[in-house]
């Protein structure tokens, strides 16, 4: 035994070896007569595969590795859990290229067979280096009690914001779409740094939603929904800034869970602020914007039109969660409330003369709700 269970791994292993299942057989036109399963295995070779077939195929099982060393692990230790995952995934992906005999558009092939094994031995490996950590990120102290409707509220605008326009499109198509920018990864630091706190600011909002010992397993799943709610909605693809951020969360939250409560709050909080502060001033002092000499009006300040739903809930989800983090610290929730306002005021008015604000009277109006909602819903935490 090295360890505790995982309660979430169980149910994410059935998710994913329902997607593989899908991918691997869509579009599930199966021919009775196919052909048998030795001469399917006789058939096998190995077929040439474009770069983005090859990724896809070492994508699709890495979560299977990763989820199934998260269920063996506790029982059976790390080797033997990593090499009953790496051995499971082989197995599972023969079965689905046997299958794909008989369906007409799918071509089976050695070539798929030794990608998805490679895949399910990087997942393996990934998911035993969690299960490692997952014990070192959980907060030593209990979460000093919050209003966790304010907490649930922040929540739920990250996931809007990450899945809007939150309309399913499972078809193939799409899950290509999905994955395609993967292929040529892009890494800008602005982008990495803003998925980051944005992360950050999740983990500590799930921290205390949910029970200590189950709160890396209630982050895991966050994570899930998030990627695999990319891959399947529409419009939506995954972001490697992303990935690459939540790869560099799990040592800082290592690091963090050293922290009491509010120092976390207060240094999640400082993260949070001064990002807000630098999409204000860096587009400036890097001379990427254009700042118009003469001031707009009020009414054309007030009159500008709003941001798309999706940035309508990551204004709301940062303004709604820098009062929450504030209040942890210990200030008095309507103080934590103004100080939020006043610091969207000063970003708001920093960017009156700019051609293309990345704040305005929108801001204002959310930070004002969002201090509202900190100040009623904490009062007497």
């Amino acid at each position: 035994m090295t360890g505790r269970a995982h309660f979430a791994a169980p149910l994410l292993l059935v998710v994913v070896v329902a997607l593989i299942t899908y991918v691997s057989l869509y579009p599930f036109r199966f021919h009775a007569d196919g052909p048998a399963v030795v001469e399917t295995l006789r058939q096998l070779t190995w077929a040439r595969a474009s770069r983005g077939d090859m990724f896809n195929n070492v994508l699709l099982y890495v979560p299977f590795g990763f989820c199934l060393v998260l269920v063996l692990e506790p029982r059976f230790g790390r080797l033997n859990a990593i090499a009953v995952g790496a051995v499971a995934g082989v197995l599972l992906s023969l079965a689905m290229e046997i299958t794909q005999a008989s369906i007409a558009p799918r071509v089976p092939s050695l070539t798929d067979l030794s990608l998805n094994a490679a895949g399910s031995l990087a997942g393996a490996v990934a998911g035993s280096m969690w299960h490692a950590l997952g014990v070192r990120m959980t907060p030593r102290g209990n979460p000093i009690g919050r209003s966790g409707a304010v907490a649930l509220t922040v929540l739920v605008l990250w996931l809007l914001a990450r899945l809007w326009p939150l309309w399913p499109d499972a078809s193939l198509r799409q899950v290509k779409r999905a994955v395609r920018p993967l292929f040529t990864p892009e890494l800008a630091w602005t982008e990495l740094a803003a998925f980051f706190v944005g992360w950050l600011v999740v983990a500590q909002a799930v921290f205390h939603l949910a029970r200590r010992q189950r709160s890396v397993d209630a982050l895991l799943i966050v994570i899930a929904v998030v990627l695999v709610g990319r891959t399947f909605t529409a419009g939506n693809t995954l972001v490697f800034a992303e990935l690459a951020a939540i790869a560099m969360l799990l040592p800082v939250l290592v690091l963090l869970s050293r922290v009491d409560d509010r120092g976390r709050s207060a240094l999640i909080a400082a993260a949070l602020g001064a990002w807000l502060a630098a999409v204000a001033l860096l587009p400036a002092l890097g001379g990427s914007s254009q700042v118009s000499l003469e001031m707009p009006v009020v009414t054309e300040f007030l009159g500008r039109n709003p941001p798309p739903p999706a940035q309508l809930a990551s204004k709301g989800f940062s303004y709604v969660a820098l009062a929450w983090l504030l209040a942890g610290t210990g200030l008095v929730p309507h103080v934590a409330a103004g100080v939020t306002v006043l610091l969207v005021l000063l970003l708001c008015l920093l960017q009156v003369g700019a051609v293309a604000p990345a704040y305005g009277s929108i801001d204002l109006v959310i930070a004002v709700i969002a201090g509202l909602m900190v100040a009623r819903w904490m009062r007497g935490k």
